[in-house]
Formats: structure tokens, sequence, C-alpha cells
């Protein structure tokens, strides 16, 4: 099994749901549902996920980022 087939595999998105968000800059979200997985895509323009951990990352339209929780990085 691939890294891809056993993402999807394991969790079966059980209790999964999506959202869908526009903004028009500047703007700002932070996430903190400690889901186990999030999945984000750029359709259009740019943004950046800052980790508190970690170096910030730029995503560009058409980029898809895939983030492990469920730990937000702050009590």
């Amino acid at each position: 099994m691939d890294a891809l087939a056993g993402l999807l595999e394991g969790p079966r998105a059980r209790g999964a749901f999506m959202i869908r968000a526009c903004f028009d800059p500047p703007w700002a979200v932070r996430v903190a549902d400690r889901a186990p997985l999030t999945v984000m895509l750029m359709v259009r323009g740019d943004a950046w996920i800052t980790p508190d951990e970690s170096a910030p990352v730029r995503l560009r339209t058409g980029d898809l980022a895939i983030a492990r929780g469920p730990d937000q990085g702050f009590p």
C-alpha cells in the first residue's frame, strides 16, 4: 500500500466535514479543531501556512497542503 492509499484508507473519513472559504485580502484564519488530518487546496491566489513550531509555507494557486494533527502547537 502506498502512502496516499494508506492516507485515504486508514481514517475512512469518519466524522469528516468540508469548509469552503473565500476571503478578500488581508485575511487570516486560525484552525484549532484538533482534527487528525486537514487538507487545504488553493484554488485561486496565494496564502501562507504559519505553524507555531516551524517555518511558514507559501501556498499558490493549485497547491495542495496536508497537515497532520491533532496537536495545534499551543495549550
